[in-house]
């Protein structure tokens, strides 16, 4: 980005930018919040199922087909969740950059 066609209208287009995914950055976070729980609950219910010594249980537990699909789910919303956070924490950069040069220029260092 040339840092000239950094104005107030890309600034304005970030800050609704950050506003409209405010909600859904929040659920993808709560489900990736939800879905740890579920790993440990898909890990435990196996390893108590499962017969053997606790690192036999431990490994069975691990390679269940229920724990896979939770580690499956749980990577899928990270995926989600890690997609809408990079792209506001790229519109904050913005933000804050226009806040430094904007300072810059008021100073006259620019």
């Amino acid at each position: 980005m040339n840092l000239n066609q950094l104005n107030e209208n890309r600034v304005e287009e970030a800050l609704i930018k950050l506003s409209m995914s405010d909600e859904n950055h929040a659920r993808w976070y709560g489900e990736l919040k939800y879905l740890e729980e579920g790993l440990k609950q898909a890990e435990s219910h196996a390893f108590l199922l499962a017969e053997g010594t606790v690192a036999e249980r431990t490994a069975i537990a691990k390679s269940s087909e229920t724990y896979a699909k939770a580690v499956k789910a749980w990577t899928e919303a990270l995926t989600n969740y890690k997609k809408i956070d990079n792209e506001r924490n790229h519109e904050i950069r913005i933000i804050e950059i226009w806040r430094t040069l904007s300072s810059n220029r008021r100073q006259g260092n620019i």
